[in-house]
């Protein structure tokens, strides 16, 4: 699989979770569809993708990816990433002083300082609630059921909205969301999902989910172009559902009024269905397989080295963290050092990063991945070990 990507010839790409990898047939699509644009501009932006009476390419790609997560049409619209799209949701709910808006320690650090600032704006305060490392599905359902407990009068606003991750992004663990979001809504709480790492790398099914909002990147794990992602809303929340960028189509609501914000190139947008296309053509099923097979590999090797995994096997998909042993405290640039390091002497690129005290390595397995890069990266450890081993 490895010659169908761009990924340089003389690196070992175990990172793919940060950025992802395009395939060349579908970049060179997106370069066909810059093409259109160029030739002739007035016809591809008033045509394909201003909002107007019948379909638009732009509307129909987003059904096409709608259709694949299970969300009907009217319910996505394309947005650059998956904060743009927790920025939206967070932008759409009207908070008051005294409402609290609930993270996990494991929160990405752009959705956390996006709390933190809507937070100053209305009064609303964050609830974090605290996920240990290591961990398990029913100790995280247990620390959400404890930290929802307590009602407002008690010296407590209410949860007004919880943005909870599908797949974290330092830790890798696969939040057991069927059993965190029904209790959620029970009580009231808009829930939104920060899906960065979902779609591609587990099965994804809104409709069963049944979040208010859903934000999952295209980029990563389904290989569409870089700053691709779908924003899903729930028909109850897509008539106050408002783009971060006001601009001409405000007036005919979720999605239209996320369709053009001005003039940007919108080729990755378009090419996100042949990105789904070459995933469907490799088949989900084996794709997860196989990625499931290299991260195994990863653990039980590096087992020796005294590096232990974040969480149980059943809490992961195609990404794994991993603790890496050291004899202090890990110190904030750790993981910088071990990126920059792996890459300049060895050409292998990974992801690493100070967490609660603790260094952690994360690994991605993806299709170009093979048994070689997991051993490769083996070896190397093994002989030149970590900062603070």
């Amino acid at each position: 699989m490895r010659p169908i990507f761009l990924l340089a010839a003389d690196g070992t790409f175990l990172n793919h979770g940060s950025f992802g990898a395009c395939p060349k047939d579908v970049l060179a699509g997106q370069g066909r569809i810059r093409y259109e644009m160029e030739s002739q501009p007035d016809v591809f932006f008033r045509r394909e993708i201003m909002p107007r009476e019948g379909e638009t390419a732009l509307r129909a790609a987003a059904a096409r990816i709608g259709a694949f997560i299970n969300a009907p049409a009217e319910c996505v619209a394309f947005v650059e990433n998956a904060t743009a799209g927790v920025q939206a949701a967070l932008g759409s709910i009207d908070f008051v002083r005294g409402d609290r808006i609930l993270i996990t320690n494991h929160t990405y650090n752009a959705m956390r300082l996006m709390v933190d600032a809507r937070c100053r704006e209305t009064g609303a305060t964050p609830l974090v609630v605290q996920i240990p490392t290591p961990t398990t599905a029913d100790d995280i359902v247990e620390r959400f059921a404890r930290a929802s407990d307590g009602h407002p009068g008690e010296g407590r606003g209410p949860i007004r909205a919880a943005i909870l991750d599908h797949i974290t992004s330092p830790t890798a663990l696969v939040m057991p969301l069927e059993r965190i979001i029904p209790p959620l809504r029970a009580q009231g709480t808009l829930v939104i999902v920060d899906g960065a790492h979902a779609i591609g790398q587990v099965p994804l099914d809104i409709a069963a989910l049944a979040p208010d909002w859903y934000v999952t990147n295209l980029h990563k794990w389904l290989f569409a172009p870089k700053g691709t992602a779908i924003f899903y809303a729930s028909k109850a929340v897509a008539p106050k559902t408002r783009p971060n960028v006001v601009s001409h189509f405000i007036d005919m609501g979720f999605p239209a009024s996320f369709d053009y914000t001005g003039t940007r190139d919108n080729s990755g947008w378009l090419a996100a269905p042949a990105a789904l296309e070459f995933f469907e053509d490799l088949g989900p099923e084996s794709v997860w397989a196989y990625q499931s097979e290299m991260v195994d590999k990863v653990e039980g090797r590096f087992a020796g080295l005294g590096i232990t995994a974040v969480a149980p096997k059943e809490l992961c998909a195609a990404m794994r963290s991993l603790i890496l042993p050291q004899k202090r405290r890990a110190a904030k640039d750790d993981g910088d050092k071990l990126i920059e390091s792996l890459w300049k002497v060895h050409r292998i690129q990974v992801w690493s990063k100070t967490y609660e005290d603790k260094l952690l390595l994360r690994i991605s397995s993806q299709v170009y991945v093979d048994d070689d890069d997991v051993q490769h990266l083996r070896d190397v450890l093994a002989r030149d070990g970590w900062p603070g081993r």
